[in-house]
């Protein structure tokens, strides 16, 4: 780290004032919106303020958004912590890494999210049954309803506008989803909500989805992995490995 003297010792950049400086080099001294963790409040945001509002002479952002913290068995996932997942890992233990996408859509921002393979797996099943249905749908001849597609798309924007209500869009996608709507207005409504959502719901069901039974497995073992039960542990790693999924346990570090 490049250090220089000053009047009151030797002077280094700390994390505050380089992300002043990043944000303001890359977004200039005027954007739109400023994300972070919820943890980042304070002092590390509002030290962004006070230099970037201090070095321009005017308000840089206009809105700030904090999301909650990822937690893992009542205990915030870091990296410092040991106690987290990479996407990659997830992926080789045979998940979409969309489905961790699914997963989140489902809490408000604002609020903490706690993660478990169980919920994954759950998301996982979600995800591959939209996109089989979605599939289904989209071959379907095109009909009217013009004005029950609006006001479906009304409902989702509505939501999107209330805060990032994304919980209540994800609802929103379940009771279409579940409604006696024409098949090719649900994809067609489908396809446009995903621009926001990001689920890549037009992908085609591939060889890289879980077998069935394959993710109860999965969410067994890692109880019995919490509660220290290794020989059960093993035991389900086999039946796996019999379906073909292989498990990878450096994902869960203490």
């Amino acid at each position: 780290m490049q250090v220089w003297p000053s009047p009151w010792g030797p002077g280094f950049p700390g994390w505050h004032i380089e992300c002043s400086a990043m944000s303001m080099s890359i977004l200039g001294d005027r954007f739109d919106i400023h994300t972070g963790g919820a943890d980042n409040v304070f002092p590390h945001h509002e030290a962004e303020i006070a230099q970037s509002e201090a070095v321009s002479g005017h308000r840089v952002v206009s809105l700030w958004m904090h999301g909650g913290l990822l937690m893992l068995s009542g205990a915030r996932m870091a990296k410092s912590a040991g106690n987290f997942f990479r996407v990659t890992e997830l992926e080789e233990q045979g998940f979409d890494p969309l489905a961790f996408r699914y997963l989140v859509l489902q809490a408000k921002y604002r609020s903490p999210l706690n993660f478990s393979t169980e919920g994954l797996a759950g998301a996982d099943r979600a995800l591959r049954q939209l996109r089989e249905r979605v599939a289904d749908w989209s071959l379907q001849t095109e009909t009217g309803a013009g004005s029950a597609r609006q006001e479906w798309d009304s409902r989702f924007r509505s939501a999107l506008a209330d805060d990032l209500d994304l919980p209540t869009a994800m609802a929103l996608v379940a009771e279409l989803v579940r409604s006696q709507a024409p098949p090719s207005m649900k994809a067609r409504l489908l396809s446009a909500w995903d621009q926001v959502l990001g689920l890549d719901i037009h992908r085609t069901p591939d060889d890289h989805a879980l077998p069935p039974g394959a993710a109860e497995l999965m969410a067994e073992r890692e109880k019995a992995r919490a509660a220290k039960d290794f020989a059960r542990s093993d035991q389900l790693r086999e039946k796996l490995k019999a379906l073909g999924v292989q498990v990878s346990d450096r994902a869960l570090r203490k």
